[in-house]
Order: structure tokens, then sequence, then C-alpha cells
């Protein structure tokens, strides 16, 4: 029975290489994950593209653009067509996680410290994955891609639902052509609607807060995923 397993998820592996490793046409790799923590649920919208991520929860977009081996932070805001940038300086200033590692997704199981769980492969999305441990932590990684399929994570179970691919003119060209201010500049220009109005939701405090992990999670502390 085993080997009848691993049979039908070798031809499934096959089957997937001349798939299509997600769907669509572009240059930018757009990934959404159904995120679970107890009772309740979430969207979260992962883009990638050479030096460029982005996390989307809910009315905002964080992009991060990699800068000498740290990280400059677009905040997004769709509904408004405008943005608050934040210098790679500016954040670390703030106290802020600025290393290019540390917000670029999720690094392969083997570096993080995960064994592979065996040979079995199966295919999510088009694109053919393997499942790997650590404990009682294991995630199924999708290997094309480069990202997780499935994993727990604090509590947290991710399950990838849709894998597409963008075109970068309609994702971060779009995101960059609307109007932005600077984060040193938000005090001085607090006349402005659109900024009055993020302060006031929260999502820009002048002095500094306002920050929200990957997936849009509000943070108090220092650490940035």
């Amino acid at each position: 029975m085993k080997r009848l397993v691993i049979l039908v998820s070798l031809l499934l592996a096959a089957g997937g290489v001349f798939a299509q490793c997600g769907k669509g046409e572009g240059e930018v790799l757009h990934a959404r994950y159904q995120v679970f923590s107890g009772d309740s649920s979430h969207h979260v919208d992962f883009y990638r593209y050479q030096d460029r991520v982005a996390w989307q929860r809910g009315e905002v977009i964080s992009v991060w653009h990699k800068e000498a081996g740290s990280a400059s932070l677009l905040r997004v805001f769709p509904d408004y067509q405008r943005s608050i940038w934040y210098p790679a300086g500016d954040l670390h200033a703030l106290g802020k996680e600025t290393r290019w590692q540390t917000v670029t997704g999720w690094p392969e199981p083997d570096r993080a410290g995960f064994k592979s769980a065996g040979k079995e492969v199966t295919v999510v999305q088009g694109c053919t994955a393997r499942r790997y441990e650590k404990g009682s932590q294991s995630v199924l990684w999708a290997e094309e891609p480069g990202l997780p399929a499935r994993m727990s994570e604090g509590g947290r179970r991710w399950q990838l639902t849709s894998l597409q691919w963008a075109s970068f003119s309609e994702t971060f060209e779009r995101w960059l052509r609307w109007p932005s201010t600077d984060f040193a500049d938000v005090g001085d220009n607090e006349a402005d609607p659109f900024l009055r109005k993020m302060i006031a939701l929260g999502f820009v405090e002048h002095g500094a807060s306002g920050f929200y992990s990957a997936d849009g999670e509000a943070l108090q502390g220092g650490h940035h995923h």
C-alpha cells in the first residue's frame, strides 16, 4: 500500500512538471493565503518581483525594496491611491527591522533547520511540493516558487489558496505611480486630509508607530517580519 501511495505521488509530480506552476502570465509572483488563528481567519496576499516584495492584508499594502542589504518600506493605501515612504534609515532610527532577509517571505526549509520528511511529493497549484519537519512543526514547501503551500506558525495555520503570475505594470509599477509622502514629512503635512485620516486610524502615527507585521498584525515592538 505504501509503495502504491509513493507511486501515485510520483506520477502526480511528473504530471506537475508539465503543468504550469501558477496561473496566468506575468513577471510578478502573487500568492494568496488563508490564515487561520483560533476560530477566525483572514486573507494575506504576497507579491514578489526581483528586489521587491509586498504583503497585503485588507486595505494596506506593505511594499519592501532591497537597498544594499537593507530594505525601505512603501506603505500603500489603494483606496486613496496614496502612499507613505519609509527609507531604511528612518526605519532603523525607529527601531524597526530593516534586514532584507526578514521581510522577503520565508527561508527555504533546510536553511531554517527543517528536515525532509521523505521522498513523497505532491502537486499544489501546479507546483511540486515536499513536506519538511522540525520537531512538532511541519511545512509543505512548493519548490519552484519557493513558498510554503501549507504550514503552521505561532498558533496560526497558513494555507496557499491561489498562485498566479501578474504583470509588473498592474502591481508594483502601479503602486509606485501614486503620490507618495516621505515619513519624515508627515508631521509637516498633517493638514493633508489623507494623512490626517491615516493618523486617526492608527496606520501612521507621528513619532513612529503604526507598523504592522507581514500579514497586517499591529506591532508594538521593534521586530518586523
